[in-house]
């Protein structure tokens, strides 16, 4: 055998062996990419049901109305949803018809289970013995305040990776041909066209290689439009959407870490001043008149803002998984912020504040979105400008016509905002001074779903601040 054709030969086995490698590998890392996308995201909806929502809010009740809306709210999350008692017992099961439960075999000993007794999430993966069907489960445990104990139960999810196994096998068998194409249209081509064919593959082997090692900014060199170049592109495609889903995946994580934490800090206040304060009274101040009925103000004031932070927690959770629908209509913008100005009168007077609408635009001017959305995006906006311009003060609300836009100022002569934090100020938790803004009663995500609204109408809000001065918020919504 002649040396040239023997080194044809050997590129071809070599370029044969490193796209079987190739194909190996992209196989291998796609399967447990899948599997830890998909069990992250049962894990997280897990977290979600059993931190967020009050434990007592899960448990049916004997009309079925409980159940219904435990169905529902699996059928969102695209999840088989199980309620589980401490000793066991099934108490629900979305996919399980309400008679049947009974039946169902004790659960206590599932692995999920017995993992999510130490207080963090359980996994398993495995067939299902009622379904037969194979899920990724995920259990927390959670408790049930009417019963007054600490751990009544646990609630489990559970998703069909049926559909996941069939686009994994799906894309394994595309990597596989386009593997078996290549390695074909090379021994086909490549005695009579080793040079030009051998360099790129070893050129497109060396960069999957460091692709597979985790340099996704590797890229091939197109040299051609032939079906090497294609091949490149292709792998420089695959490159960018894998660097892509590995950028938005850290982001994602940091955005939630920091979000569990700023809830974590927000819910810890107001729970542990309650908790001391009924302490207190029930360590003999419930009996001292000269304190009792001030302990309970402020249990009730915490317990207050504890329910606004949970409402807004609510709020910006339905915005951003598309649950709050809204319902879109023209209206009279005039009438309208009368409306909120006559609310928001009582609130300015306590500390002397004048409250101005001064209108730009004739009674017949209409702004088109959901008024119930906007009534609480500009009661935000005046209860805000209330809160932070001291007694003696003014507030006004304009309103212009500039194109296809409605323009809505809300101006104030308070405290201000410093050029350092006007970027932010629409961010969760953000808060310019932490100390007053507790003191007045915010939860910091008022701005926040200011924004979120604002923008789901397809309009912006902007701010602009001087310190000392006062602050403008300029809302433009559609005409």
């Amino acid at each position: 055998m002649r040396l040239r054709t023997k080194i044809v030969l050997t590129y071809i086995a070599v370029a044969v062996f490193g796209i079987a490698l190739a194909s190996f590998v992209s196989s291998w890392q796609l399967k447990n990419y899948l599997n830890r996308r998909t069990m992250a995201q049962v894990t997280a909806e897990v977290q979600t049901l059993a931190d967020v929502v009050p434990g007592q809010a899960f448990w049916p009740d004997s009309t079925g109305a409980g159940a219904e809306r435990l169905r529902r709210i699996a059928k969102t999350l695209g999840l088989r949803l199980t309620l589980i008692r401490k000793d066991g017992t099934v108490l629900f099961d979305s996919t399980i018809p309400r008679d049947s439960l009974a039946a169902m075999e004790n659960h206590a000993h599932r692995p999920e289970i017995l993992r999510a007794q130490s207080g963090r999430v359980g996994t398993d993966r495995r067939l299902s013995a009622s379904v037969n069907e194979e899920f990724l489960y995920a259990a927390m445990r959670i408790a049930d305040e009417r019963a007054g104990e600490l751990d009544s139960g646990y609630v489990r999810g559970a998703l069909n990776i049926t559909e996941i196994e069939t686009l994994d096998a799906q894309v394994q068998t595309i990597i596989w041909i386009v593997g078996l194409l290549t390695i074909g249209l090379i021994t086909v081509v490549s005695l009579k066209l080793s040079t030009r064919i051998s360099e790129p593959i070893l050129r497109i082997a060396s960069t999957a290689k460091a692709i597979k090692e985790g340099d996704v900014r590797q890229r091939v060199p197109v040299t051609s439009a032939d079906e090497i170049g294609d091949l490149a592109k292709a792998i420089n495609e695959m490159a960018e959407k894998l660097g892509n889903d590995i950028t938005q995946l850290r982001k994602l994580e940091r955005v939630r870490s920091e979000f569990l934490g700023n809830v974590s800090h927000e819910l810890r206040t107001p729970i542990f001043s309650v908790q001391g304060f009924l302490e207190t009274l029930l360590d003999g101040a419930v009996d001292d008149p000269s304190v009792n009925r001030d302990f309970l103000e402020k249990a009730h004031k915490h317990a207050n803002r504890l329910n606004a932070l949970l409402n807004d927690l609510i709020d910006i959770s339905r915005i951003e998984s598309g649950e709050m629908k809204m319902s879109y209509r023209y209206f009279p913008v005039l009438e309208f912020l009368q409306q909120i100005v006559d609310e928001m009168k009582s609130v300015a007077e306590r500390k002397d504040l004048r409250l101005t609408l001064v209108p730009s635009v004739d009674e017949s001017e209409r702004v088109f979105g959901d008024r119930e959305r906007l009534h609480q995006v500009m009661t935000n906006l005046f209860d805000n400008a209330v809160k932070y311009t001291d007694i003696g003060g003014s507030i006004t609300c304009s309103v212009e016509r500039d194109g296809p836009w409605c323009v809505i100022r809300v101006s104030d002569t308070g405290c201000g905002i410093g050029p350092e934090h006007q970027a932010r100020i629409f961010e969760r938790f953000y808060r310019v001074d932490k100390d007053r803004s507790r003191d007045v009663g915010g939860t910091g995500l008022g701005l926040a779903i200011v924004k979120h609204i604002v923008e789901a109408h397809g309009g912006t809000i902007t701010v602009s601040s001087t310190v000392g001065t006062g602050s403008v918020f300029t809302v433009r919504l559609k005409r």
